[in-house]
């Protein structure tokens, strides 16, 4: 707990039993603990959300000859081999992984920045993956099929030449729980991210077309729920003519209408809502969100922290992905992490 900076949970699980309360080692952690809760301060900094689409897991196949779109997954995506050189260097700098709800609250139906009390030193930062559908053909061009349970374990399910193998480093989610299974530390209060799901290709890489599917995506909806991770809606369709082109208030509430029928019943209800495409929407269209009961929107747009746009909470990402990387480099690698040091050679 203590490692989490659950401090107060740590006193709270020592003091509960009087008998131990003279052991000297005892009555140690329990000055160490008080002394490190009573130095946490409170940040006022922005806290920048990081944004990530699936990973590659394959980069040979995915920038190969077979590739159905070698440059598009150049352009959007990173390997695990970068993700994992990425999270290693946001550990170093000093960043740690907060949740949404212990940097914001709803208050009054509305959802607010709320007090955050960290380590002097600190640099909070949310993470969220977009999609989480898995959509043909990605899992045949080096990306996961999806993700399933193992052993109590999340896995990765990834497509080779000889069939479908169980990986433990196939995409975001595993990848992140061994790196806080290894560095507590790394994570506020046991916090994960917000994976915004979409639903026009299934979910979590089950594609829902059966009962067995279903409850299989309800089963490591819960899994991921009970580990801290976050679900946020992306739309159902993730359809560039609706909500980007032209952007059209009555589809998106139908929409909208089919994520709340096929998808929340597998991921629960959620205030959150991922731009499909980081766009900003107009006032009808915002209205339709609130219908729905989303309190806060997600765009992209790293020159602001956060705004409010009728009555919602607008909150701005930061896209990590080979264009960015590229475009954006050196303020990545000023604020973030060294770009050429976690580029995948394959690359």
């Amino acid at each position: 707990l203590a490692l989490r900076y659950e401090y107060d949970e740590a006193l709270a699980v020592l003091k509960q039993n009087e008998s131990i309360q003279t052991n000297a080692s005892i009555k140690e952690k329990i000055a160490a603990y008080q002394a490190a809760m009573d130095a946490l301060v409170v940040y006022s900094g922005t806290i920048n959300n990081l944004f990530f689409h699936n990973l590659i897991t394959q980069p040979k196949i995915a920038f190969g000859k077979t590739s159905h779109d070698p440059e598009e997954y150049r352009n959007w995506n990173i390997t695990t081999y970068e993700f994992k050189g990425i999270i290693q260097q946001l550990y170093e700098r000093n960043y740690i992984l907060v949740d949404m709800y212990d940097a914001y609250e709803i208050v009054d139906g509305k959802m607010v920045r709320k007090e955050l009390k960290l380590p002097a030193g600190k640099i909070p930062f949310i993470l969220s993956v977009d999609e989480m559908s898995y959509p043909d053909p990605k899992p045949l061009d080096g990306f996961a099929r999806g993700m399933t349970l193992r052993n109590g374990e999340i896995v990765t399910r990834v497509q080779t030449a000889e069939g479908i193998e169980i990986t433990t480093d196939g995409d975001i989610v595993p990848i992140m729980e061994d790196f806080i299974k290894q560095h507590p530390d790394f994570s506020y209060r046991g916090a994960r991210g917000i994976l915004a799901v979409t639903g026009y290709a299934g979910t979590l890489g089950f594609r829902l077309t059966n009962d067995g599917e279903i409850e299989d995506a309800k089963v490591l909806a819960a899994e991921l729920r009970k580990r801290g991770w976050v679900f946020g809606c992306s739309s159902y369709g993730n359809q560039l003519d609706i909500y980007s082109t032209s952007i059209d208030s009555k589809k998106i509430d139908a929409d909208l209408a089919k994520w709340d029928r096929i998808i929340k019943p597998i991921v629960g209800d959620s205030p959150l809502f991922v731009s499909p495409f980081g766009n900003m929407m107009n006032p009808d269209t915002m209205n339709v969100l609130k219908k729905y009961g989303y309190t806060t929107f997600f765009t992209l747009d790293r020159t602001k922290d956060l705004t409010e746009n009728t009555g919602l909470l607008v909150l701005s990402r930061i896209s990590i992905s080979g264009i960015t990387m590229t475009n954006e480099k050196a303020y990545i690698t000023e604020t973030f992490f060294d770009v050429d040091s976690i580029l995948d050679p394959l690359r």
